[in-house]
């Protein structure tokens, strides 16, 4: 095989820069959405502010990378989930996936607005035990259920442990008589077109009928639930009723052949953020190479948090009212649309290098994949928190600090210009920033919490110390 040689390379460079030229003449950086739609503004200063309070100066006081929850926005987003109201008027069930953001004094905010646990490792239900939620209150889901786990799931009385395939039925009919308690079960189907690998046994091809059938004669077992979830986002009206019919045609499928009516329908979550775009690896790499950003969503034509609950809920309505029967529970498992509006990211300028020939100066930033991995695939919003007025705006690329050559948090973004110590503000660092957060060379980000202008650590950032703290560091 020929190796490509020096000449190659720069052919390919100079052809990409010509690209980047071109792309900046004919296009026009994409507009940004508003500091508004995440509650936030600018004072006379330029400085952005949240209920008046500086982001710059928060920043300062408890240094970078920094996450800043909203309790504001966080309370508001739970309040439209669990206190929407139904043309049925008996609403949903709300459980906040832990994976998304376990970071206890946010799960606190959210279990006191109303929201219950969902749980996906033992870890995760052992936080939410610790953090006082009513056992009725937790769904277990989970790929790997050790014994331990279980034993603990039932004895207590969780609301729900969710089977992820008809492997896990007879540990969890054996932890069931150890406990000598019935165990409330689900089981996760996957409905065509979702990702069956995944988690779930397929329905298309008879094994979650199979599995249902095997767990009903089971009497360790009482089954009320049918899981489900939709493993890619639901963004609009039309991709949400497909789903819920097949959801239905499934739970029909049920009685008529196992006679089991449902207690529980359980949906998942995967609800859109209007103010996040997913980028598949083809954009993410016609991004990297044109150097241009991704557009923001167009946020008109996505499913709201209202619109989300009640088609749902009415479509599920409609279908047992015609067929003369009660309508089971509904639960929902919302993440990434309950917490990513609700928080944001603070890194600090290190250094702004000048502009190269296609005219985008690289800023090297003290947070990067680090602390900001979900970058990778998606587009967020990002500020400069203390733009001056009157700045310029220029064309950057944003780096972060690891010595990797992937550590690129954004190929293309205009901004006000930046200088050494300004602080730029990464939004909607709610969902999936903290728990793949990792210590590469850095120790992790805190989180403080801002309530109607009052801050409080919800946990502090990661000391030298704190990486080495299970380590054995004197000479053996």
């Amino acid at each position: 095989m020929k190796t490509r040689g020096p000449l190659h390379r720069a052919a390919r460079a100079v052809a990409r820069r010509a690209l980047r030229r071109a792309a900046r003449q004919l296009a026009p950086p994409p507009a940004e959405l508003e500091p508004g739609a995440w509650r936030l503004e600018r004072d006379a200063l330029g400085r952005l502010t949240v209920d008046t309070l500086p982001l710059a100066g928060v920043a300062d006081r408890f240094g970078t990378p920094l996450h800043v929850v909203d309790a504001v926005r966080l309370r508001e987003n739970a309040a439209r989930f669990v206190n929407c109201p139904t043309a049925h008027g008996s609403g949903v069930e709300i459980f906040y996936p832990y994976k998304t953001n376990p970071v206890p004094g946010v799960l606190r905010a959210l279990h006191k607005a109303g929201a219950g646990a969902e749980t996906a490792s033992p870890y995760e239900l052992w936080l939410a035990g610790t953090l006082g939620v009513d056992p009725s209150r937790i769904v277990y889901n989970c790929r790997i259920k050790p014994e331990s786990a279980l034993h603990e799931a039932i004895a207590k009385g969780v609301g729900l442990i969710n089977a992820g395939s008809r492997l896990e039925l007879a540990a969890i009919s054996a932890a069931a008589r150890a406990t000598g308690k019935r165990a409330r079960i689900g089981i996760r189907a996957a409905v065509p077109g979702t990702l069956a690998s995944h988690c779930g046994e397929r329905i298309d091809d008879g094994s979650a009928l199979q599995t249902f059938a095997e767990a009903l004669e089971r009497p360790e077992l009482d089954v009320v639930a049918l899981h489900a979830h939709p493993n890619a986002e639901l963004a609009t009206a039309d991709e949400l009723r497909a789903y819920v019919a097949a959801v239905l045609r499934f739970a029909g499928a049920l009685r008529t052949r196992l006679r089991l009516d449902l207690e529980i329908i359980d949906l998942g979550g995967n609800l859109v953020c209007p103010t996040v775009t997913h980028l598949s690896p083809v954009v993410a790499r016609v991004q990297m190479a044109l150097g241009r950003e991704a557009p923001p969503p167009e946020r008109r034509a996505l499913l709201t948090i209202e619109d989300y609950v009640e088609l749902s809920t009415s479509q599920i309505e409609t279908h047992y009212k015609r067929a003369g029967r009660p309508m089971p529970r509904v639960f929902l498992e919302p993440g990434r649309s309950m917490t990513s509006n609700a928080q944001l990211l603070l890194l600090t300028v290190v250094q702004v290098r000048s502009p190269d020939d296609t005219g985008v100066s690289t800023v090297v930033l003290d947070g990067g994949i680090n602390v900001a991995e979900p970058l990778k695939g998606e587009r967020h919003q990002v500020f400069a928190a203390n733009a001056r007025p009157g700045a310029e705006r220029r064309h950057y690329r944003l780096i972060g600090p690891t010595g990797t050559s992937n550590d690129l948090l954004y190929p293309s973004v205009y901004l006000p210009e930046l200088q050494p110590g300004d602080v730029v503000a990464v939004m909607d660092s709610g969902a999936y920033f903290v728990p793949t957060s990792t210590t590469y060379s850095f120790p992790r980000p805190g989180v403080v919490m801002i309530d109607r202008g009052q801050l409080t650590i919800l946990r502090r950032a990661e000391t030298f110390e704190d990486l080495v703290a299970l380590d054995r560091l004197e000479a053996a």
